[in-house]
């Protein structure tokens, strides 16, 4: 009866519905807010460093699959400059990987590789008009047309 009440403050001290514990050390986790998304963080910090992603709103090893980079698998951050400015990164960035996509509805866009070597396309502007270009360039010069926001691949 003495666990059952100490589980019950857990959950209103640590403001989650589900007491979950760290593997390593047996102190609750708690899911906190970082500037990389939504994580799990052992109260036991500093002493112990464990973390698990969040996964359906409960601790994971694995990430969510819809927040993954299509190129390094890293997880995905949602940026918002301004209310009509929303954008994801890869959080792999330190590291070289450039991917960024588009929000679409509060989840990444899809991704599209160039036909050439395979790596990540990006919409861009030119002169004339809306076009799609490898994320290479300039090793990489393949460019697509731009079809209704995604790249037109057909052969011409």
């Amino acid at each position: 009866m003495v666990e059952q009440k100490d589980s019950t403050s857990k959950i209103k001290q640590y403001g989650i519905s589900q007491v979950h514990y760290c593997p390593d050390c047996k102190k609750p986790l708690r899911r906190k807010d970082g500037k990389m998304g939504p994580f799990w963080s052992c109260t036991g910090f500093p002493v112990c460093r464990t973390t698990f992603n969040d996964r359906a709103g409960k601790p994971s090893r694995e990430p969510d699959e819809h927040y993954c980079c299509p190129v390094c698998t890293r997880r995905m951050v949602r940026v918002q400059k301004s209310d009509d400015n929303v954008f994801w990164v890869c959080t792999g960035s330190s590291r070289g990987c450039k991917v960024r996509l588009n929000d679409q509805q509060g989840r990444p866009g899809s991704a599209h590789r160039c036909g050439n070597c395979g790596h990540m396309l990006i919409m861009r502007e030119g002169k004339h008009g809306v076009f799609w270009g490898c994320s290479s360039f300039p090793q990489c010069t393949q460019t697509y047309r731009d079809r209704n926001g995604i790249p037109d691949i057909s052969k011409p």
